[in-house]
């Protein structure tokens, strides 16, 4: 039996998974509108131009996760609470991105989730130890969360040494 032009279509759209896009934040999406090299307070960042264009490209068939160390908090440049906040009005900028993973220090044993209306610690995973970039705890916890592998996972960054080497999610998008 023939089935419809429609009937098939959205049987293809029903069976089809969308692709996990994991996006290094700063330098990638977002840059400082003072100047200066990290964010003076949560509303001094900007989205570096034509990163609207190739995110655009990607909104409806991909799940795009933000992925960025957050090293300031350990050195004391800024509280966690002031963190989560930078990440939350890059929510506001970005809409597409449906959560932000951070990591706060240096050892890479603390990992935050920063989604448009909840923060949650992930801390306590296999992954602690791992989430600081270049390591992949914070890649390996939101392909696991959103049940994607490396091979529908995508990763992009500022430059190809921060990307994970090895992993076919490695390719530069931008």
């Amino acid at each position: 039996m023939e089935r419809s032009l429609g009937y098939r279509i959205k049987q293809r759209t029903r069976t089809r998974t969308m692709s996990l896009l994991l996006v290094d934040m700063d330098g990638t999406l977002r840059e400082p509108l003072s100047g200066h090299q990290y964010f003076q307070h949560p509303k001094d960042q900007r989205i570096i131009a034509g990163v609207e264009i190739a995110i655009r490209a990607y909104k409806d068939d991909w799940i795009m996760v933000g992925i960025t160390n957050q090293g300031g908090v350990a050195a004391g440049h800024k509280s966690i609470q002031e963190c989560i906040k930078e990440q939350q009005y890059t929510l506001e900028l970005f809409p597409q991105l449906k959560e932000i993973y951070f990591c706060p220090d240096f050892e890479g044993t603390k990992c935050f989730r920063v989604t448009h209306h909840n923060v949650h610690n992930h801390s306590k995973t296999k992954w602690s130890g791992q989430y600081r970039k270049p390591r992949s705890g914070m890649l390996q916890l939101a392909m696991v969360r959103h049940k994607h592998t490396w091979q529908n996972s995508r990763s992009c960054g500022r430059s190809s040494h921060r990307r994970r080497r090895g992993s076919p999610a490695s390719r530069h998008i931008f």
